[in-house]
């Protein structure tokens, strides 16, 4: 007998059972913040948060987020929303400029028309990452859009984790979204109060390499954003390099 088994095999309770576990895991992503689903009749997330490493306070999260268009009437165009409780730092995996747009989500409820006119773009670069400081009770979540013509770069708002420097890129309007490829981002997460208590620490013995360098990371572009919203109340921009040398 064959040693393949085609989804066909797959007994009706244990495929019931995946497709339960996939939709909870979907029910628990709004449940988290409850808020800002309000008042809708139903949501779909098709974003995917998955747990990388978590250790002494600090955690890495990769986040996909697929191309969400008009064309395909909406589906699974609704984001992953948290709130930002923690600092964080933003590391762009694969972001392709000529395809893909990110947008931070807006005000109000997710989909709303107040939500999806308060939407800012946010000029990300792969390979670039991005320091987003903890801000209790404000909510963040992002939107992938493919890029189009049509697009008027000079009169979008920027958010206030965007690079200082943004190009105006412009693609056919008959690309296929099918071959849009996911935005792949990481986000290393780290509450004030972990960071606070690190200062008790031996951090050549205490702790491991990865969490050491996040704290020193996350001590480092804080540190930066103090200086520059002294200067101009200008943001901390954006920093080349990943998290490394273990």
């Amino acid at each position: 007998a064959s040693a393949s088994a085609s989804s066909s095999a797959v007994p009706p309770d244990i495929r019931d059972a995946v497709d339960e576990h996939k939709n909870s895991r979907k029910r628990k992503l709004s449940n988290d913040n409850p808020s800002v689903f309000e008042g809708r009749g139903s949501y779909n997330i098709r974003q995917n948060r998955e747990l990388v490493k978590r250790e002494d306070g600090f955690s890495i999260w990769r986040l996909d987020l697929p191309v969400c268009a008009e064309d395909n009437g909406g589906g699974g165009g609704d984001p992953i929303v948290e709130y930002r409780n923690n600092h964080r730092i933003i590391f762009v995996e694969k972001l392709n400029k000529e395809t893909s747009h990110v947008l931070s989500i807006g005000q109000g409820i997710i989909g709303s028309a107040a939500e999806e006119k308060t939407r800012k773009r946010v000029h990300w670069e792969s390979g670039s990452s991005y320091l987003l400081p903890c801000s209790k009770g404000i909510a963040c979540g992002w939107i992938h859009k493919p890029a189009t013509a049509a697009e008027d770069t000079e009169n979008e708002k920027s958010d206030n984790i965007t690079s200082t420097t943004t190009t105006t890129t412009t693609t056919s309007s008959t690309t296929s979204n099918a071959h849009t490829e996911d935005v792949v981002i990481y986000s290393l997460k780290a509450s004030p109060e972990t960071l606070l208590g690190m200062k008790d620490k031996n951090l050549d013995q205490d702790v491991s390499c990865w969490v050491k360098l996040s704290y020193e990371l996350f001590q480092q572009r804080l540190a930066k954003s103090s200086q520059l919203q002294t200067q101009d109340d200008g943001g901390a921009g954006k920093k080349k390099g990943k998290l490394g040398g273990c």
